[in-house]
Order: structure tokens, then sequence, then C-alpha cells
């Protein structure tokens, strides 16, 4: 089997990086120069059996840190969101162009869609990214909400529980799903048992964390970006929340957070796009 940090690193190999990938299986080794050139650094997450360190640690779920003054994040009903996930950049690796500081919030709404425009995912209905440049001030979650409603529910298994995470650097090539696959593994893609070979190495040996930053999105249906015009959608990976324990997108499915990487080294997360699927 060929190792493909060998034509990422040359003789150093999988010495030269941290978390290297493992190797191809045979059928996929005449590829595995094509496959190197995709591979893209990300954050992965894991979820930790109890609450996070402070109010504006990073959590899935839970109360959110919130500063006194400012309007809580509320859907096109006037309904409070609820916090689904929040990451403190200061707690995570260095992963240029994201934040080195700063606070970011994902809010949904709880019903069927947990709160995603299907329709046009530009004009969010149940669905706010915050971000705060400096998670220090004076905190109030008065206006969070404390419960919900009959009938209601969200992806999470105990919203109201924070649930600790903690990160480390990791990679990944590119997902099969997504919307770029043809053009930057062609060979692979015009091949059925070949896509089936990377299928199962991505989806087995080389897995990548199910909460991740940065990388590839992945799909359980279609890349919405596919779609005439919605590149517009952005091609940069800002979260992915994979179903995982505790987390349950509809029938194991996963949800995206999409946007454009000018925005991002600017720190504007105003056009955050938000997409979820599932089998």
């Amino acid at each position: 089997m060929t190792d493909i940090y060998k034509w990422l690193y040359g003789s150093r190999g999988r010495a030269a990086v941290k978390n290297p990938l493992p190797p191809l299986p045979e059928i996929l080794e005449p590829h595995a120069p094509a496959i190197g050139a995709t591979v893209l650094p990300i954050v992965g997450a894991a979820v930790i059996d109890g609450p996070p360190l402070g109010p504006a640690s990073c959590q899935l779920g839970g109360r959110p840190w919130w500063p006194k003054g400012r309007a809580f994040p509320r859907g096109n009903d006037d309904a409070p969101l609820y916090l689904l996930a929040q990451i403190n950049f200061a707690e995570l690796p260095a992963l240029p162009p994201f934040p080195s500081a700063g606070l970011l919030q994902m809010f949904i709404a709880a019903n069927d869609l947990f709160g995603m425009n299907v329709d046009d995912p530009t004009k969010p209905l149940g669905f706010a990214c915050v971000y705060h440049d400096d998670p220090n001030g004076p905190a109030d979650t008065s206006s969070a909400p404390r419960r919900l409603p009959h009938g209601d529910y969200l992806p999470l298994e105990t919203p109201f529980d924070a649930r600790a995470l903690s990160f480390q650097l990791d990679q990944m090539v590119a997902d099969f799903t997504d919307y770029r696959f043809e053009r930057l593994l062609p060979g692979i893609a015009a091949d059925e048992d070949l896509m089936a070979a990377y299928a199962e190495w991505t989806s087995g040996d080389a897995a990548v964390s199910p909460i991740r930053l940065g990388g590839y999105p992945t799909f359980t249906q279609q890349d919405p970006r596919a779609f005439p015009g919605q590149a517009r959608l952005g091609d940069t990976t800002l979260l992915t929340l994979d179903t995982t324990l505790g987390i349950m997108w509809g029938d194991a499915g996963v949800a995206q957070f999409l946007m454009h990487e000018k925005d991002l080294a600017k720190r504007d997360f105003s056009r955050v796009i938000y997409n979820w699927d599932c089998c």
C-alpha cells in the first residue's frame, strides 16, 4: 500500500505531520498524487462527557454566553432560538484564516426543519450565526429559552445540558459528496469501482471527526452548491456537525455551515449558510 504522505512530504513522509492519513487501498495507489493534492487541514472536535469550563467555553447545547444589552437571536416567528454550538477560538489550535480569538455561536429553531430554509438558504428563517470579538464582558442569559414547547424538538439529545468540546489539528481528503469532487479527482469519479473503494476508505480508515472546522463538507443527499448559480453559498466549511453521540439530524443526517473565505478573513459571519440533510 502506498503512503500518500511520501507524495506530499518526500523522504520525511508521515514524520512531517502529526496525524497522517492511513495507507491507501491497493486499487487507489495509482491515484495517490491526486488524492494527496486534495488534503486540507481541519480542527476536529471530540465531545467530552461533562460541562464546559466556563460560560464562554466551547460547548454543544446548553445556555450560551450572551452580552448584556444585546438583543437575543430570534427566528422569523419572533420566537427565541436555541444554542446549537458555541466555539471559543482561543481554545482551538491555530487554523488560518479562522480567528485565533472570539466566540462563535450557532442558534437554530426547534421545529421539523430545525430552522433551515429549504427554498433559499441565504435567507434564514430560524437560524442565526453570531460572532463576539470579546466574550469577557457582563453576560445576560435571561432571554435564552429554558424549555422546549410541547411538540418541538432539536437535534441535540439534551439541548439544555451543555457538553464540553476538545479539539486537535487533523486533516482530510476531498469528500466524494462535495460538488467539486469530479473536478478534484476525475479519474476516481469516473470509475464505479474506484468510487466504491474511495467511499469505503474515507468512511472507514480515513474517516474524520464528525464535528470539525475547515476541510470539506459532507452530505447524505446532494451538495446544494451543485445546482446552477449556487456557488454563492460559499466554498469554505466553517463547521460540520454530523450525527454522532448525542446529536441526531433526522435520519442520521449531517449539518453544514458554509461561507466565503473572504468573509472569514474579515470576521464577517453575516452570510453563513446553514444546511442539513439526512437519508
